[in-house]
């Protein structure tokens, strides 16, 4: 008799836009295990109802594709309920030839006072877990809980 381990594959998730939002695929999937990673051992992931996210300007994360993604795997990852809240973070810089700080609407690094391009980023980069709201049982947290 011939025994073979049946194996799981994993979900496949055709390319959306050739393949552009992939990127936003590993966000989703990095967003969710920091859920998991910080929720406490009393609260289930199906409990999760919230997930508040501040993504940086400069990481040219689109909104809508890393909201439509979160949606089509946050289910196998145990949080069906919960919806992903993403506040985008202007790039903020300050001049370090005189001192002026600024907000970035194009990625021209150039002081708008004194044109020097000696500027360091005060914000607008990396992708931060901010909050997670979920629904816990009555006996641990009263109902509701906010990890924020």
């Amino acid at each position: 008799m011939e025994w073979r381990e049946k194996r799981k594959e994993p979900p496949f998730y055709p390319p959306v836009n050739g393949g552009r939002d992939m990127h936003e695929l590993y966000i989703a999937q990095s967003i969710l295990s920091s859920v998991k990673k910080s929720l406490p051992e009393n609260v289930a992931t199906e409990a999760v109802t919230q997930v508040r996210v501040e993504v940086g300007q400069l990481d040219a994360v689109v909104s809508e594709s890393l909201l439509f993604l979160f949606n089509a795997i946050k289910s196998e990852s145990g949080m069906p309920a919960a919806e992903l809240l993403v506040e985008t973070i202007p790039v903020r810089c300050r001049c370090g030839a005189c001192g002026h700080e600024f907000t970035l609407d194009l990625p021209v690094f150039l002081c708008p006072v004194c044109g020097s391009g000696d500027t360091v980023i005060l914000q607008g980069r990396g992708i931060r877990l901010t909050g997670i709201s979920a629904n816990v049982d009555e006996d641990t947290e009263h109902g509701h809980t906010d990890h924020s």
